[in-house]
């Protein structure tokens, strides 16, 4: 039974709490139970927070008063290692001893909502890679199979929930670091519309620096839809600096009636078990009554939209390439270097201003598109989960119907909603031939985090769960040579 409270939603456990059918302290430890009997293998939580005992007991007390009790009480869950987390280690992949002061901003909205961060989970460094690895943690691998990567940057989150270890988590997003991990971790996402959950406090930036990414986001993640509203309701809301003045107020759900769904594109071939995920994810939408079409958003180009997202993604890169090292990429005399964006470092600001107000442009054609449909199918990723690949970014490659494709194609499909400021959630939909999960994106209009929400709950019912991951057997039993597990005390 304790093993099996692992699997519960987090609204059941919280339910349950409140009315004294279980206390925070026992959950806590079936989880950290888990943790302990299955993580070794997999490298996903990195740290743990010591004071977690002390926090699920007074979360008991706190019911047996008959106090208030907020919506997640008693809830413990992990968090990714990006964020800054009061008196417990925040590495980023790269910190090794800074310890905040302060939460993160969707932190502490985990916090008033009554959750109890157990620990952090690991990232590439800066979470600058779609590889969840770093010279601290070593490398995070998929509990379906994990010879697989789990994808990043929100990597140790997805295979944390998808392992059972947490019943949520919050990620970040710039290039689909909460949907690629999510849709090979088997679990669900949301990349809220920019500017609704406060990057304040993540890492990198410097935590607590105002001056904050482009693009970049945080958002939930959970394993059923209902969960993940519950946590975007908690962490949502104006940046600290803007509250005195700035509330948040999204437009209500609307239940989808008429959905586009956009199969395949020539610039970023998808691959067939993919675009199957996304013709089920069409055809189930279609059983419940949706009208569904499959057709691509008029006047948004791929191809265009690839080569505007490289040049706005640059300005993601500042902390990792000084001024000099741009010089000499614009010299020729070094090659583009990072994932995000490296080969336009050193373009002038009136180039980014060019490439902004073409994203403008097509932001213009996406408020059309969605005033003739509820939400959007696509591909998360033309790819499934590919294996481990450490070697620099430009000599990675992925597999699409068994032909190499470059290493950025993982990024595409993820960039035309994301640069245009648009939700997107995640939903698992089957497993592939080797029995991992394959996800599918369900977007929409700008501000239309709610009705995205809702058109990923009916496909999320309609499809039905696809499965637990098998752990303590073959693969995952032992841990992979060259391991390296760090869970220390904040």
């Amino acid at each position: 039974m304790d093993d099996e409270l692992c699997w519960w939603p987090a609204r059941q456990v919280a339910r349950a709490i409140a009315d004294g059918q279980l206390s925070a302290r026992e959950y806590l430890r079936a989880l950290l139970a888990r943790i302990d009997r299955y993580d070794g293998a997999l490298g996903l939580v990195v740290t743990r927070n010591e004071r977690a005992e002390a926090e699920a007991a007074a979360a008991d007390e706190a019911v047996v008063r008959g106090d208030p009790l907020p919506p997640l009480h008693g809830v413990a869950m992990t968090v990714k290692d990006s964020f800054a987390t009061a008196g417990l280690r925040t590495t980023g992949g790269l910190l090794p001893d800074f310890v905040p002061d302060e939460d993160a901003a969707a932190v502490a909205g985990a916090r008033r909502a009554g959750a109890i961060i157990l620990g952090k989970t690991n990232l590439p460094r800066a979470s600058r890679d779609l590889q969840a690895y770093n010279e601290l943690f070593g490398t995070a691998r998929n509990p379906w199979d994990p010879t697989l990567t789990t994808s990043g940057s929100s990597g140790g989150a997805a295979g944390a929930l998808a392992a059972g270890f947490t019943p949520l988590e919050i990620g970040s997003d710039v290039a689909g670091s909460i949907r690629i991990p999510a849709g090979f971790c088997g679990v669900t996402g949301l990349k809220p519309t920019f500017g609704t959950v406060s990057m304040y406090g993540h890492v990198p930036p410097m935590p607590f620096n105002r001056a904050l990414p482009d693009i970049a986001m945080v958002g939930p993640l959970a394993r059923d839809v209902d969960d993940l509203e519950i946590l975007f309701d908690a962490i949502s809301g104006p940046d600290p600096w803007d509250r005195a003045a700035w509330r948040l107020s999204l437009p209500p759900a609307s239940r989808p009636r008429r959905v586009a769904a956009w199969f395949d594109d020539p610039y970023c071939p998808v691959d067939g078990e993919v675009r199957a995920a996304v013709e089920q994810a069409a055809d189930a939408l279609a059983g419940t009554g949706v009208a569904v079409r499959a057709t691509s958003p008029l006047g948004i180009r791929l191809e265009q939209s690839d080569q505007i997202f490289r040049k706005l993604i640059a300005g993601t890169a500042i902390d990792d390439i000084s001024g000099e090292e741009a010089e000499l990429i614009a010299a020729g005399m070094r090659p583009p270097t990072g994932v995000l964006g490296g080969e336009h470092v050193h373009q002038s600001h009136r180039d980014w201003v060019v490439a902004n107000e073409l994203r403008t442009r097509m932001g213009l054609r996406w408020r059309a598109f969605f005033s003739r449909y509820d939400a959007l199918l696509l591909p998360v990723a033309p790819n499934t989960a590919p294996a481990h690949d450490h070697r620099p970014f430009a000599q990675r490659t992925i597999t699409v119907d068994g032909r190499a494709r470059p290493y950025w194609d993982q990024l595409v499909w993820a960039g035309v909603t994301g640069m245009c400021y648009l939700p997107s959630v995640v939903v698992p939909v089957r497993l592939d031939a080797r029995g991992v999960p394959i996800g599918v994106a369900v977007a929409g209009p700008r501000l239309g985090d709610r009705t995205v929400l809702e058109t990923a709950r009916v496909l999320a019912r309609a499809l039905g769960p696809i499965g637990r991951p098998a752990l303590g057997s073959g693969p995952s039993a032992t841990p992979p040579e060259g391991a390296r597990r760090e869970l220390t005390a904040g």
